[in-house]
């Protein structure tokens, strides 16, 4: 199936032709990569109606990701152009919902992703009421990449420990804080390679619960629901809070994804 490029002013569009740094052992894109990817074309969209990073820095504020769901179709791979389109949805009082739609070459979708953010206060670092961003930001009307908003996933009951590790200063982000793509290649690491060669990730939702600093000291607690549905927690092991949660599925490497 094809789609059509949206040139609606409210979808925010770009190509990029995916480098070598952002593909793994198979020339295919990582899913930190392309977290990486929606993640600036949000901030670029968000810039371009006064919503960017340094026009909220002036007001003291700052952007989170709280939560997202992404659905995987075809993996992009080294040297392929991706159609990249971003959207703002009806927001509620204090969250602010964001979609995403990745096409190929050939205009077939690639994937399909959905995410819930917050404005928090750099002084409290709670959530801001969203009325002014509602007022002025486009949202295309019945446009959705996945309907259902991103899930609150449960915590693990009997994981195990994959890693532990401290918190490094290439982890950290502008913000001073993990950035949060680091919490999903933190969990895929603990995977064993073997694992990560004869499977492919279908879908994953994460929950972002705390922020985690520099030289804190965490682990990666997994445990299996099924030999290919996976629940994670990312935890902060001095006050042994929960940072994030990630729920994966998972193909076996040599079946096709799911149609769009």
């Amino acid at each position: 199936m094809h789609y059509n490029m949206d040139t609606s002013p409210k979808v925010l569009t770009e190509d990029h032709k995916i480098p070598t740094y952002f593909v793994d052992f198979e020339q295919k894109i990582t899913i930190p990569s392309l977290l990486l990817l929606l993640q600036e074309a949000a901030w670029r969209q968000a810039t371009q109606y006064q919503f960017g990073y340094r026009h909220l820095r002036e007001k003291g504020l700052f952007w989170v990701l709280a939560k997202i769901k992404l659905s995987l179709f075809r993996y992009p791979k080294w040297t392929e152009t991706l159609r990249l389109e971003t959207w703002s949805k009806e927001p509620e009082r204090l969250t602010a919902y964001r979609d995403f739609e990745g096409f190929d070459e050939q205009g077939q979708r690639c994937f399909a992703a959905t995410s819930a953010w917050h404005i928090l206060s750099a002084a409290t670092n709670r959530p801001q009421p969203l009325d002014d961003f509602k007022n002025r930001f486009p949202v295309p009307q019945g446009r959705h990449a996945i309907e259902e908003k991103p899930a609150k996933i449960q915590a693990p009951e009997n994981p195990a420990t994959i890693a532990a590790a401290t918190v490094r200063p290439s982890d950290v982000d502008l913000h001073r804080h993990v950035n949060n793509t680091r919490y999903v290649q933190w969990v895929l690491d603990g995977f064993p390679f073997d694992f990560l060669q004869t499977h492919r990730l279908r879908e994953i939702t994460v929950n972002f619960l705390q922020q985690a600093k520099i030289a804190e000291p965490y682990r990666v607690d997994l445990e299996a629901l099924s030999n290919l549905e996976y629940l994670a927690a990312v935890v902060r092991e001095n006050d042994e809070k929960e940072l994030a949660r990630m729920h994966s599925l998972w193909i076996p490497a040599n079946n096709t994804l799911p149609s769009p």
